[in-house]
């Protein structure tokens, strides 16, 4: 009795440390990841909507949410895909839709950029971030803090640098609202 017990513990730990090691290939969609792994080092794509913890390498939105917490590497939305990362994000967003939560480095391409403390650049249409945003370029540009902004509309609490559009918003500014151009450089 006491081998048996001893052999089907051995053998859930090892199940258990099987289930989660990182994949090289996972398929995810809504409640279901192929294979159950938390992590991909590799490829990934989502169909409707995909959540797992970790990606490094490619992922895939195709029609699609994917939802991770950290993220690096290329992130690839086709047909309207659209992608969520909850803490790190490091690498290239494409996607119809970037919702970035924690900490970002790098560049994302999309028509609706929603990041927070931009290391990089945003490149969309809209682009909002809370917290620091390096570089926007876009249509409408909103950032709590930051260095950069060139589009129609462009608007921040605290500019460190340069504004470039029809209409420039700098809290902080010598003049909060400019047209053209707004600068604020502290020293």
């Amino acid at each position: 009795m006491n081998k048996l017990t001893t052999l089907i513990a051995c053998s859930t730990l090892t199940l258990a440390g099987i289930a989660h090691a990182s994949t090289p290939i996972q398929l995810s969609l809504p409640g279901v990841n192929l294979p159950s792994s938390n992590q991909v080092e590799g490829a990934r794509a989502s169909f409707l909507y995909g959540r797992t913890g970790q990606v490094k390498g490619i992922d895939l939105p195709v029609f699609a949410l994917s939802d991770v917490n950290s993220f690096t590497g290329l992130q690839l939305g086709i047909f309207f895909g659209a992608g969520r990362v909850r803490d790190q994000f490091q690498g290239v967003a494409i996607n119809a839709v970037n919702w970035h939560d924690g900490q970002d480095r790098g560049v994302n391409l999309g028509f609706v950029n929603l990041t927070n403390n931009v290391q990089g650049l945003n490149w969309g249409a809209v682009n909002i971030a809370r917290g620091n945003a390096l570089a926007n370029v876009g249509f409408v540009n909103y950032a709590e803090r930051t260095s950069f902004q060139i589009g129609f509309v462009n608007a921040t609490k605290h500019l460190d640098g340069l504004q470039i559009g029809l209409a420039n918003y700098a809290e902080n500014g010598i003049f909060p609202i400019l047209p053209l151009i707004n600068f604020k450089k502290s020293f």
